[in-house]
């Protein structure tokens, strides 16, 4: 009976067997068969988006759509902006057309930029809502001092605090300060004292209207005063002339079809750009400051002030700690928190960039936190204003790509965004080729980036010629879909040191071109920015990565583990602050077998005098640690990881120009492969990674085989690379 049974279910469980199998190719022949026809021809979701603000051709939608785009960023027309209830209609019948064509829409909320202004609208008949500063004044001396109040009609109100304090050994001795406030008499220009012995300083600070020197007169949108971005009230009102302005007009179409919001560099308006008599070093201020931060931090930072401006001893680090931790989290819940809270609440996402984001010491003049404010973005954003490759490959500056793409893919999102033109070469004359525009999204897409919003003229000089325009947006289209969605592949955390910089930061009268920063300033920014470099002209990808992620990721075996990313080394650029919450986090990854090089050495200082004691134990033990490096320099940093890691891609030859990404989707590694110089590569590259490859061309739609050779459990592939080319090489799970 046994024997029997055993011949009777053998057969069957054989062709079970043998029909799962069958299925199991056919499934995924077909699921291939789908994957090439979508690379072929990508659909609008992935194509680039037009930025209009000027229009309507009744035939606009039907253009763009002939020319491939996937759709548009526009607005209400900038004529009566907001009031023009023909401009209103106009714009409906633009979003309707487009909506007919199977576009997408995005809404443009600014007229011009900065966002917040809705073109004057929010200050007027309101001017406690413009942007507000704290101005800084000084006078030194021995004997009488005359110190000069400034005067402005920009300074409303008395001066907050008038202090003298004695100077020794270049440090500002705020325990035996003298406080003058109430010497002051209103209408008087000056204020005289008679000093102790020794050397003194007079320091006044001044609640001011920001606008002169800054963003407010230089961008070449308009000349108009800013609201002040901290000021919840301010950007509520903002929300209600723009924002809801759109729900009422577009109804339901908010919830069902548009896409996104896009703001456009708001910043705090407390670094200069432009240089004009009489400018005072700013920092940023509102009416509600005051009693905003004494009720988070327990006490009034107004005494404190001058720890903010100059060094006045051990203290001095851990009031600017504080201080700029208040106006970061200010602007997260005030600005970008509100814009997506009403996003979320109407069925859309929000997005856009900020202002300058290509340095570290802009991030805090101009936006406190900048990672914690692109979180606060459904689709974080930046600009890019040059369309020449080679100078972004070769730039010493954040690699502004790849900080928006880290941000994206550690806070769990999907797609980053980058307003693209050709703005520079424009303004300078000039050329500016269809392959350099081509080398330009291919060098973004390689460090991250999911979506193209353009300025790219469709008309003049800088038009493309007949049937360019097609072509680049179809390589958008396949950039976007083989490199959106699946999980991106890096062994590198770089640590984005903001609190470090914080604790030196002082604010200055000077541009922010002139990086007017101390020593140890310097060193924080500029190192941040080349261990960026370095690492991307090795072939070395990462993410960065901020306290929140630290603390919201798993460490075990050796990784960092967040969102859908996994890092084996953490780097630490001069983080001499850190949290200690963040630091236990780093020794647990640590002693999990994690490796950890630290640049400048291990932090000694954290957010509060009791935690600078947690951090300094923690150093202690991490110095005995065999998975610990301290690194002198960058290129010790480069020579460390190179050690450590088992790299996912490697060259023969050294090429910094050639960058790429890896995801894995869909059951393949996807490996994109981007050349930004204006010349031919030619190398062998070898990858992390066996199957069966192809080789897939962006701007052409063709799919072909690729040989390779197997070596020690890697595919080594020669690899030819025209001037700005990028290709794309696939591994199947079939072997090779």
């Amino acid at each position: 009976m046994k024997n029997t049974l055993m011949a009777y279910i053998t057969p069957n469980i054989k062709a079970l067997i043998i029909g799962y199998i069958f299925l199991t190719c056919v499934f995924a022949s077909a699921k291939e068969s789908v994957m090439e026809e979508t690379f072929k021809n990508p659909p609008n979701e992935y194509r680039m988006l037009q930025i209009i603000h000027h229009y309507y051709d009744k035939d606009l939608a039907k253009n763009y759509k002939k020319l491939g785009l996937g759709g548009v960023v526009a607005n209400v027309s900038f004529n009566d902006y907001l009031e023009s209830e023909s401009a209103w209609d106009n714009f409906i019948k633009c979003l309707n057309d487009f909506r007919e064509q199977g576009l997408l829409f995005w809404i443009y909320d600014e007229k011009g930029y900065p966002s917040g202004k809705a073109g004057g609208l929010t200050l007027k008949d309101h001017p406690e809502f413009e942007a507000l500063g704290v101005l800084f004044a000084k006078t030194e001396g021995k004997g009488t001092i005359r110190h000069k109040i400034p005067v402005s009609e920009k300074i409303t109100s008395p001066p907050l605090s008038i202090v003298a304090v004695p100077i020794l050994n270049d440090k500002y001795d705020l325990t035996k300060k003298v406080d003058l406030t109430d010497k002051f008499k209103q209408g008087e220009s000056e204020i005289v004292w008679n000093a102790p012995d020794g050397k003194w300083c007079i320091m006044s600070f001044h609640i001011s209207k920001i606008y002169e020197g800054t963003h407010c007169v230089t961008n070449y949108s308009d000349t108009l005063p800013y609201i002040n971005i901290i000021d919840r009230d301010a950007v509520a009102r903002f929300i209600h002339l723009t924002h809801d302005a759109y729900k009422q007009r577009c109804g339901d179409a908010i919830r069902d079809y548009v896409q996104a919001f896009f703001t456009d560099e708001p910043s705090l308006m407390t670094l200069y750009l432009k240089k004009e008599e009489g400018l005072l070093p700013p920092i940023p201020w509102s009416n509600s400051f005051r009693e905003d931060f004494r009720k988070h931090n327990g006490y009034d930072i107004v005494p404190d002030l001058p720890h903010l401006f100059v060094d006045c001893g051990e203290d001095t680090v851990y009031k600017r700690l504080q201080f700029w931790k208040e106006v970061s989290k200010l602007i997260e819940e005030n600005f970008y928190g509100q814009i997506q809270d009403w996003c979320h609440a109407n069925g859309t996402k929000s997005s856009g960039h900020a202002l300058w984001e290509e340095h570290l010491s802009w991030h805090v003049g101009f936006e406190g936190d900048l990672y914690r404010d692109l979180r606060r973005m459904d689709i974080p954003g930046i600009d890019i204003l040059s369309s020449n490759p080679t100078q972004h490959v070769h730039a010493r500056h954040i690699p502004i790509p790849k900080f928006v793409s880290s941000v994206t893919h550690l806070a769990g999102k999907e797609l980053c965004m980058s307003e693209t033109s050709s703005f520079i070469q424009i303004m300078t004359k000039q050329p500016c080729s269809f392959e350099q525009r081509i080398g330009t999204i291919n060098w973004q897409y390689a460090l991250g980036l999911t979506c193209i919003t353009s300025y790219y003229r469709l008309l003049d000089e800088f038009k493309f010629k007949d049937g360019e325009l097609n072509i680049f947006n179809e390589h958008i289209g396949r950039l976007g879909f083989m490199l959106t969605g699946g999980r991106h592949i890096a062994d590198i955390a770089v640590f984005y040191p903001i609190h470090s910089l914080w604790g030196e930061y002082i604010p200055t009268n000077d541009i922010a071109q002139s990086f007017n920063l101390s020593e140890k300033a310097k060193r924080i920014n500029n190192e941040f920015s080349e261990v960026s470099c370095e690492l991307l002209a090795n072939q070395m990808d990462f993410d960065y990565i901020d306290d929140q992620a630290i603390l919201e990721s798993q460490t075990a075996d050796g990784k960092i583990k967040v969102a859908n990313e996994s890092f084996s080394i953490l780097i630490l650029p001069n983080a001499y602050v850190i949290p200690a919450d963040v630091y236990k986090k780093v020794e647990t990854f640590v002693n999990s077998g994690g490796s950890l090089i630290a640049l400048g050495g291990l932090p000694d200082t954290g957010m509060t005098k009791d935690e600078t004691k947690i951090i300094n134990e923690i150093s202690q033990r991490l110095k005995k640690s065999n998975k610990v490096i301290i690194a002198k320099n960058v290129p010790d940093v480069i020579e460390s990881s190179k050690k450590v890691l088992d790299l996912d891609l490697s060259l023969n030859n050294p090429c910094k120009e050639l960058m790429y990404a890896h995801r894995q989707k869909d059951g393949k590694d996807i490996y994109f492969i981007s050349n930004s110089l204006d010349k031919s590569i030619s190398r062998e590259i070898t990858f992390r990674c066996t199957g069966k490859t192809s080789i897939w061309h962006p701007t052409t739609g063709d799919i072909k085989p690729i040989e390779g050779r197997e070596e020690n459990g890697k595919t080594v592939i020669r690899l030819d690379l025209k001037p700005f080319e990028g290709v794309f090489i696939v591994f199947n799970d079939e072997r090779i």
